[in-house]
């Protein structure tokens, strides 16, 4: 009977931990900071979804630019993105992986094709870059050029 209880209980738990992402909005800059604390610690992956012009010319530092060109000269796409993503990361459902992109929109779709494969720990701020830096003000300070540290 013990043993019973307790699976349920950790079917209850598991199926509790799953299912959606974490949206940052305006009001919850300070959060969505706090969570960008964990950016080089060896157990995060933070994606700037942008294009790759926009995301060289400015990005918050520490978040590599996914949407490279390949060699067929085409953006690479939030599906290929997310085929890597799950490759790279493998079956580590609890990595932090952190996303950003023009006005939320991209980081939605993939943030759900992330939480929908078993990544439960996938955040994302939803008014995208520009908004980010605009509430930021004064304060922030781009990475620009190449990713050095990513």
């Amino acid at each position: 009977m013990k043993r019973l209880v307790l699976l349920l209980l950790l079917a209850c738990l598991v199926g509790c931990t799953s299912g959606k992402s974490f949206v940052y909005h305006d009001d919850e800059l300070a959060k969505f900071d706090k969570v960008l604390e964990n950016i080089g610690d060896g157990h995060t992956k933070a994606y700037d979804l942008r294009s790759e012009e926009d995301c060289l010319l400015g990005r918050i530092p520490g978040f590599f630019c996914m949407r490279t060109i390949d060699s067929s000269n085409n953006e690479k796409s939030l599906d290929t993105i997310f085929e890597h993503l799950s490759l790279l990361i493998g079956n580590d459902y609890a990595y932090l992986i952190i996303l950003m992109d023009a006005d939320g929109i991209d980081s939605a779709y993939l943030a759900g094709l992330l939480v929908d494969a078993g990544y439960r720990n996938v955040h994302y701020f939803a008014s995208g870059y520009a908004r980010y830096v605009y509430l930021k003000g004064d304060s922030f300070v781009p990475e620009v050029g190449p990713c050095e540290n990513c």
